[in-house]
């Protein structure tokens, strides 16, 4: 989640297994609710935006959270066309990407 105050904030509550592996039910899978404030976007992506070969999650975390901070003031289709962008070479993995804005 992106604030409008600058703050980049990874949602963590509800984590479980990716969507579409294991066979439990979806009653099993970990829900949570958490607020968003008026103006913050929300960004929902896979791991083809982070994960890069060669490279460890948390230098793809990192550097998702620096890119969409600099561009979180933008439009979300330049926020999301940039984002994209700016993927280093060498990902070989699908992506995808949705963009949400909280009305100020």
């Amino acid at each position: 989640m992106l604030a409008q105050d600058g703050q980049a904030q990874y949602l963590e509550a509800g984590q479980g297994l990716l969507l579409g592996a294991g066979s439990g039910t979806v009653g099993s899978r970990p829900n949570a609710a958490q607020s968003l404030p008026p103006g913050s976007t929300l960004l929902l992506y896979t791991d083809g935006l982070i994960e890069i070969p060669g490279s460890d999650l948390d230098t793809g975390l990192t550097r998702l959270r620096h890119h969409a901070l600099a561009l979180a003031h933008e439009p979300l289709d330049t926020l999301c066309d940039q984002l994209l962008d700016r993927i280093p070479p060498g990902n070989t993995d699908d992506v995808a990407l949705l963009a949400l804005r909280m009305p100020s």
